[in-house]
This record gives C-alpha cells, structure tokens and sequence, in this order.
C-alpha cells in the first residue's frame, strides 16, 4: 500500500507541474501575441508615414503596408467600397479600378500621393487588442495623419476598425506572423491634441 500511494503522489506531482508549465506556456504566449499585435500596428503606421516623399519611397512604403495584410486581405471603406486580396505592385492586380489593397494604397491613399509627406499618429488609450484564440484577433486603432509640409496640418482621421464594434478590424496569424485579414475603416473625430498650441 505504501509503494501505491507513492507512486500516486508522484504521478499527482507530476500532473500537477505538467499543468503549471502549460499555464506558463500559454501565459507567455498570450503575451507574445499582444506584443506582436502592438508591433503590427506600429509597423502600419510606419509604412504609411512619409510614404509619398518620392517614387523610390513609395514604392519602398508600398511594399511595406502590403507586407502586413494576409494574402485574402480585405478592407471596407466607409462609403462601402471594398478592397479584396493584396495585389502585387507592377502588375494589373494593381492598376487602378482592381480593387486590391494595392490599388488602394498605390492609388487612392492620400499618404502614398507623390508629393504628400504625411505623417501618421494614433492616440495610444484609443488602441484595442482582443485576443480571440491563438490564430484570430480583434484590433482597432486610429490613423490621425498630418501634412510634414504644410505646418502639420490635420489632413485625416480614420480608424482601422469601427469604436466598440468587435470584428470590425480583425488579425490573424499565419506562418507565425500576425497580419491584417478583415479591416472596416471609419471616419472619428480627432481628439483634442497639444500639436496646435
């Protein structure tokens, strides 16, 4: 009876620092993911900011912001025009009128216009990351974008996802890597920021 109940404190034991180090695991992870959500909405701002400096930068910046849509990418404007899958620069996919996050950012964002030198800011408290399982997730932030040449004037405010509406501004992750799938863009009214005084 004494070697049983041995044999069972081990085994108890051993379930019990199994389950501990799953917690860690999936603790770290969570984490993990969080810091590559920030990271992915970081990296949009940037490859949108000073995107339209000249046509080595466009292009440069171009790439960038395609880098981080999923292959099946889509984006709704808010007057409902859709984009749908990425487009590659240089080819048909991204001529204007192909309704590809290419067109999109190639064509009609103001930020990639050869000449604009934008830059792109977001309130840090307005960012929402939700964490839906280890593939999908929720984002929302906001794009307050300023003119570098006009004294950085307001020229546009949008959100990448709708204020308080859940699958709006979706990411997933693919081959380890968490890029844009499904994005609702909105118009908000910018805070009220330091810049003008």
């Amino acid at each position: 009876m004494k070697k049983l109940t041995m044999t069972t404190a081990f085994a108890a034991a051993a379930m019990i620092a199994g389950s501990t180090t799953t917690f860690a695991d999936d603790h770290e992870s969570h984490y993990k993911d969080l810091y590559e959500l920030k990271e992915l909405h970081t990296a949009f701002h940037q490859a949108v900011s000073h995107a339209g400096v000249n046509a080595a930068t466009k292009a440069q910046h171009l790439a960038e912001v395609l880098a981080l849509w999923t292959d099946d990418g889509v984006l709704v404007l808010p007057n409902g025009v859709t984009f749908s899958g990425k487009g590659t620069p240089g080819t048909a996919s991204c001529a204007p009128g192909s309704q590809t996050l290419c067109d999109l950012f190639a064509n009609i964002s103001g930020a990639f216009v050869l000449g604009n030198d934008w830059v792109s800011l977001t309130p840090i408290f307005t960012e929402s990351i939700t964490l839906l399982d280890r593939h999908n997730a929720d984002i929302y932030f906001q794009c307050i974008y300023f003119d570098v040449n006009n004294n950085d004037a307001l020229k546009s405010n949008v959100s990448i996802g709708l204020p308080g509406m859940p699958g709006t501004g979706r990411a997933r992750k693919v081959d380890g890597h968490w890029l844009f799938s499904y994005v609702q863009v909105g118009s908000v009214a910018p805070p009220t920021l330091d810049v003008y005084q």
